[in-house]
């Protein structure tokens, strides 16, 4: 009850002093999201020396279903409910937070496109901007220039923006040299069917890594910065059977909605996803039980546990930089 009363004050004052009281716009020229709305990317200023960046999650579109105008399986415009709603890793008012006090870049998401795409395309009556990539790269350029040295970086995203996370991570490792660096997927593991045409439709930046598909397997991403940058620290989070995930997954098989069947292929297939990196000795994850989706965005970030390790202790080992024990079966 009393963390339900101080959530509610928290978001009463966010309604009252404005978004502004915590988070600064930065309007971004030639921004666009996927039906022609401006983009922007947002701020919360901290400590230069440690810094988040953060990419938005909301779902994906690769075809006229999945891409209509009213397709609810991706963000079409600037939606920063997260920052409202001030819970988990956006509660900049705790010092529970593992990022208390850190300056937070949070890169919204309405491109459809995993925070990626380079194209405009016409589904058959219909267009859709998928210019992630464009947004994406303006945030970074805007974090690499107004804080060049940071000590500590931790890059991550929500389940599209898991994705974004790591497929922008090379671009951050290059670029900040000497920091200290951790990327962490929450809830974007790359389950997908050999036929997925998201990447040829959105042509998508994609890392320039040696051992890479074309397209490339996120499992192969992880792996490939895990030896590039060995100092750097890489992980992953899931739920064992992510509702969410498998519903993509069965939308990607042409199921309107989930079997049986695909459900535990996609388990099977996640653990799989998951595990493979594990011979990098600066990889991680933690597999937790459930079909929840997403915890960074949620309450949960701060009362998870699996075994004997919580969730809490070991975000926080990676945003020290160490790289914490491997959870789940």
């Amino acid at each position: 009850m009393k963390r339900l009363i101080a959530l509610v004050l928290l978001f009463a004052l966010v309604l009252a002093q404005g978004l502004e009281a915590f988070w600064k716009a930065v309007e971004v020229p030639g921004g666009v999201c996927a039906d022609g709305s401006s983009y922007r990317f947002y701020v919360s200023p901290g400590d230069p020396k440690k810094v988040v960046l953060d990419f938005q999650g909301g779902g994906a579109c690769w075809d006229p279903a999945t891409c209509n105008p009213q397709s609810p399986t991706y963000r079409k415009r600037v939606d920063v409910q997260e920052l409202l709603l001030a819970q988990g890793i956006y509660n900049r008012m705790t010092a529970a937070n593992p990022f208390f006090g850190w300056t937070h870049v949070f890169v919204p998401y309405c491109t459809g496109d995993l925070h990626v795409g380079r194209a405009t395309v016409d589904y058959g009556g219909f267009k859709v901007h998928h210019q992630g990539a464009q947004n994406a790269q303006a945030a970074l350029e805007y974090a690499f220039r107004n804080y060049p040295n940071p000590e500590r970086v931790f890059v991550t995203g929500c389940s599209a923006g898991a994705y974004g996370a790591v497929l922008w991570a090379d671009k951050v490792l290059a670029t900040y040299k000497t920091a200290q660096i951790a990327v962490c997927g929450d809830a974007g593991v790359g389950v997908v069917t050999g036929d997925f045409p998201g990447f040829a439709a959105w042509k998508p930046r994609l890392p320039e890594l040696p051992g890479l598909s074309s397209p490339p397997r996120m499992w192969e991403i992880y792996r490939a910065l895990a030896r590039v940058y060995p100092k750097a620290v890489l992980a992953q989070y899931t739920t064992l059977l992510d509702g969410t995930q498998i519903s993509f997954y069965a939308l990607m098989k042409k199921e309107a909605a989930p079997s049986e069947a695909t459900a535990r292929e996609w388990a099977e297939e996640a653990r799989k996803a998951v595990l493979a990196p594990a011979g990098e000795v600066n990889y991680t994850y933690y597999l937790a039980p459930g079909s929840q989706h997403c915890i960074l965005p949620r309450p949960e970030l701060y009362t998870l546990k699996v075994g004997e390790v919580g969730f809490l202790e070991w975000l926080k080992a990676l945003a020290e930089g160490k790289t914490p024990p491997r959870v789940g079966p």
